[in-house]
């Protein structure tokens, strides 16, 4: 069989897409030690030779070929054709369900994408703590039954049974073994959290609103308050000294930091970055997300972040007092709501 070989400069333009322009765009998001030729054949699900041709110019890489490629590498026109970019915006919007499948696509595409991360050295994750942060949370405990069974009943669609009460609620093994996964990824990387006054708040809220409900008994509320303030105080212990916040996994440490602002608007955003790409999940909704990959934008969100660190308090390894007020604010908060569900003697006619 012969194949006719199409010259190079005959190649070169794919439908209006430049093959050269896209492999260099895709060059300049891989780490240095990706063999490329291997990453453009398990991209295109093509022989190492086929693609070694197509990065040559030896067989015409065809416009479904190109617009795969820019699909995994998200990569937009703008960066092809030099475009002005200034209104405009790559994203990806990942919908999921509002129930507990959803949850279970949701845990896995955040740890999926955690972990294209892990390619490079300096891994790190700013995560803007509107609530307390999943990670922070072992399946093992109530409280993270609790924060599930809160998402699932204010959601949109009321994906469970609004009589359902927390006691009858259990969530799905996949959803807990997800869960863990998810939890083991984050822990391969640099962390910087950064809270407010109000971090805790809606998580309390919501133990108080369920306990008035009464889909939630006094006892389970009072225990979801302790675990609270469990949370809070290995958290406390492990920002205390520099040594017992880092991590040590597999010969490398791994550093969580806590910071403190009161200007920076949370928003449960969370900022990627390793030496080789950055991107931005924008949560919406109960499990769903917008993807930000445009470099730009990217970047204006590191600097505006670093800018912010500048003016927040760094708990981690600072001051003793600082660190005091702060987490003495998180146990005054817990205690109060305690005291409210111990004096509240809810009225039965039964």
């Amino acid at each position: 069989m012969h194949y006719l070989r199409i010259p190079e400069h005959y190649s070169r333009d794919i439908m209006g897409i430049e093959k050269d322009k896209l492999f260099d765009v895709i060059k300049q998001k891989l780490p240095k030690n990706v063999l490329f030729t291997e990453e453009i054949a398990d991209v295109l699900d093509v022989s190492y030779d086929a693609s070694y041709r197509r990065i040559k110019g030896r067989t015409a890489l065809t416009f479904k070929e190109a617009v795969k490629l820019a699909s995994h590498y998200k990569i937009s026109l703008n960066e092809l054709y030099d475009l002005p970019s200034d209104n405009t915006l790559l994203i990806n919007k990942n919908k999921f369900q509002d129930n507990i499948d959803g949850l279970i696509h949701f845990y896995k595409e955040l740890s999926y994408y955690t972990k294209t991360f892990h390619s490079g050295s300096k891994a790190q994750i700013v995560y803007s703590a509107k609530d307390i942060p999943f990670y922070h949370v072992k399946t093992t405990n109530l409280y993270w039954k609790f924060r599930i069974y809160a998402h699932l009943n204010f959601s949109k669609k009321n994906s469970i049974n609004n009589n359902l009460s927390f006691y009858q609620f259990t969530p799905k093994f996949a959803a807990v073994e997800e869960a863990k996964n998810f939890r083991e990824t984050f822990k391969l990387t640099d962390i910087i959290d950064i809270w407010s006054d109000t971090t805790i708040d809606s998580s309390l809220y919501q133990i108080f609103y369920f306990f008035r409900t009464k889909t939630l008994n006094k006892e389970e509320a009072l225990l979801l308050c302790d675990e609270i303030n469990t949370i809070i105080s290995r958290l406390e212990q492990n920002v205390t000294n520099v040594n017992t916040e880092n991590r040590l996994i597999n010969k490398r440490k791994y550093r969580y930091t806590l910071y403190y602002s009161k200007l920076l608007n949370l928003n449960h955003s969370i900022f990627f970055k390793n030496e080789f790409k950055k991107g931005i999940l924008m949560p919406y909704g109960s499990f769903s997300h917008i993807k930000i990959e445009d470099s730009i934008i990217c970047n204006e969100m590191d600097s505006y972040l670093q800018k912010q660190l500048q003016f927040a308090k760094k708990i981690s390894s600072e001051t003793e007092i600082d660190r005091k007020v702060f987490f003495t604010t998180m146990y005054e908060k817990i205690d109060q709501l305690k005291n409210e569900i111990k004096s509240k003697t809810l009225i039965s006619f039964m």
